[in-house]
């Protein structure tokens, strides 16, 4: 069937994708200039983290759990807050144009957009609302008595788990049949490339553009000077 014949979605990775750079990162360096967080093994812990990202052997749950453990005293109250000064002064400037404008036009076509990314969802939803993204998924962090425990609550949004998000929410929203469009910039979101119609790559990794050229899914490079 042909994209007129079907619901549409837009579907977008975040980092590196609509943002140039890495939310998790970039919120690392955040906690660590404001010096919420002052011990050096916490920007160490982020060094070793893409590196095992890239490398495709990332353990998503051990990393987490470290990372929220040096700012497990502050209560959800006191990390909105900061996450919401971290979005508007460190990613709002990061955001591509393009991407911008690209959401702008399918939401102006009654096309849902869906930001999916593996990042923490608190910083995920709070980066969503300056995109005007209709839907955000992230990894969700498990709640008690208004703390961050540190586990991941669910499915981490990350490789295949994006597809079972994806998956779970047209299932509640009765969507059987629906032309994606998807937009990414790495090889881990191969297994929701595979389940989209329409593939648009932006400033892929190495792998990714060779996969995408084997496919013959489009390419595109942005910046931020558009």
């Amino acid at each position: 069937m042909t994209d007129k014949t079907k619901n549409k979605i837009a579907i977008f990775d975040l980092d590196e994708t609509l943002l140039a750079g890495d939310s998790s990162r970039l919120w690392t360096r955040y906690l660590w200039d404001k010096k919420i967080v002052t011990d050096p093994h916490f920007l160490k812990l982020d060094e070793q983290m893409i590196a095992d990202y890239y490398a495709e052997k990332l353990d998503i749950n051990q990393y987490l759990y470290q990372h929220l453990s040096y700012f497990k005293n502050h209560n959800i109250n006191e990390i909105n807050h900061w996450v919401n000064d971290f979005t508007e002064t460190k990613i709002q400037p990061l955001l591509y144009p393009e991407g911008m404008s690209i959401i702008t036009q399918y939401r102006q076509k009654n096309i849902p957009v869906i930001i999916i990314s593996a990042t923490m969802s608190f910083l995920v939803h709070a980066i969503a609302k300056q995109l005007n993204a209709d839907i955000s998924m992230g990894i969700d962090m498990q709640i008690k008595d208004n703390y961050y425990t540190g586990y991941i609550e669910g499915i981490p949004t990350f490789r295949e788990g994006k597809v079972d998000h994806l998956n779970r929410w047209k299932e509640v929203n009765n969507i059987n049949n629906a032309y994606i469009y998807f937009y990414t910039d790495s090889i881990n979101d191969l297994p929701l490339c595979y389940q989209a119609d329409n593939v648009t790559v932006i400033n892929p990794d190495q792998q990714l553009a060779q996969i995408s050229q084997m496919k013959n899914w489009k390419q595109q490079h942005w910046d931020l000077n558009k």
